[in-house]
């Protein structure tokens, strides 16, 4: 294997997969980068054997080949390197690396090695832009399980229904639904629901952030692969059954209040500085037009804020979780939030009042559920 490649362009498609390679691992191969080289690019790969990141760099290729390079040291040469055109070349079981003023060496693992990228038979594929998907990500990934003995609550639900695409997360407290009809269609639905983990969510808002045109969803049984232009995210995906959120969601919030987000945001920001550094509770009071935010903790002090509301219901007082509230609050995009609520003890609804526009012909809609926490008598 023989070929040369800027430094730039190295280091853009090294930092892409490095984040693929396991922290710790009992399989040394793991913790190198896979290398294939052939006609004028140089394909990257790496995995922990759940998660498979993989890419392509243009490079000026001499001879093709393959082989794997320790992916800690290789990024960290490559990107104290200058800005300037690498000489390329393996022998055996070496990776010689040149620059204008130096010569490095990296012993290396036999391509053979390393496992072998799962083959994705997708029976469904969905297009959608990458801000779109980015922010159905965004608008649920917070409320996703990081309790494992829960194992299909620590991803997002990617669901189809009547042409519509859910993403849902929840750990038991809140539950954010994002959902979006894509312009053009899904002309092949998933043979049923699948469950993302979090871990490729968190990747691949990484990588959205990269992306400049649609990105293809491919979703088999087992495994959804993410192409994004030259770099393709394979996960394999979580077993079921999540549970039916549907079931969950409250049908008898009548009571509506309706706030301005960023006032509301901010002064749960400040009453929350008084609130219990477990429970993070803060009372919500509603009577006509009038929202009050009260944080009593004997220990810490008291806090209270009046905001202007619309609110024409009965008066009702309920706590919550300032952390959650807030959750959800920096993903919602509209001016004012819709907050509905029937009791204390019953779960509140969030959702925007109006979607803002992003430039986007896919109907977008947004729906967050958050349980309360019971007030001292």
């Amino acid at each position: 294997m023989k070929f040369s490649i800027a430094q730039s362009e190295f280091l853009d498609a090294l930092q892409v997969v490095s984040s693929a390679v396991p922290s710790r691992t009992t399989l040394p191969v793991l913790s190198n980068i896979f290398l294939e080289a052939s006609e004028d690019k140089v394909e990257m790969r790496a995995t922990d054997l759940d998660l498979a990141i993989a890419t392509k760099a243009r490079a000026n290729v001499k001879d093709s080949g393959t082989l794997t390079v320790p992916a800690k040291k290789l990024f960290e040469l490559v990107r104290k390197l200058p800005k300037e055109e690498l000489k390329i070349e393996a022998k055996d079981l070496t990776l010689n690396v040149g620059s204008k003023s130096g010569r490095y060496k990296f012993l290396c693992i036999r391509p053979e090695e390393f496992p072998a990228l799962p083959k994705v038979e997708a029976d469904s594929e969905i297009s959608l832009e990458p801000d779109l998907l980015e922010r159905l990500i965004r608008r649920t990934i917070y409320s996703v399980s990081t309790d494992e003995t829960r194992p299909a609550l620590n991803g997002a639900l990617f669901q189809v229904r009547d042409g519509e695409l859910r993403v849902v997360a929840t750990d038991g407290h809140r539950l954010s639904k994002a959902s979006c009809t894509p312009t053009g269609g899904i002309p092949t639905p998933p043979k049923g629901d699948v469950i993302v983990p979090l871990k490729a969510l968190n990747q691949l808002q990484r990588l959205l952030a990269l992306a400049a045109g649609p990105v293809s969803i491919g979703i088999s049984k087992n495994h959804a692969r993410f192409t994004i232009g030259d770099t393709t995210l394979t996960t394999k995906l979580i077993e079921g059954p999540f549970p039916n959120y549907e079931q969950v969601l409250p049908k008898q919030n009548n009571k509506h209040l309706r706030v301005k987000r960023e006032y509301l945001a901010q002064a749960l920001e400040r009453v929350s500085v008084f609130s219990d550094s477990l429970t993070r509770q803060v009372k919500l009071s509603l009577r006509p037009n009038r929202l009050t935010l009260m944080v009593q903790t004997p220990d810490q002090g008291d806090a209270t804020e009046e905001l202007d509301a619309q609110y024409g219901s009965d008066d009702l007082d309920i706590g919550y979780n300032a952390a959650y509230l807030l959750d959800i609050l920096r993903t919602i995009d509209s001016e004012e939030v819709d907050i509905r609520l029937n009791t204390p003890v019953t779960a509140g609804l969030i959702a925007p009042t109006a979607q803002t526009d992003k430039g986007s012909a896919s109907k977008e809609d947004l729906l967050c559920l958050v349980m309360p926490l019971r007030l001292a008598s």
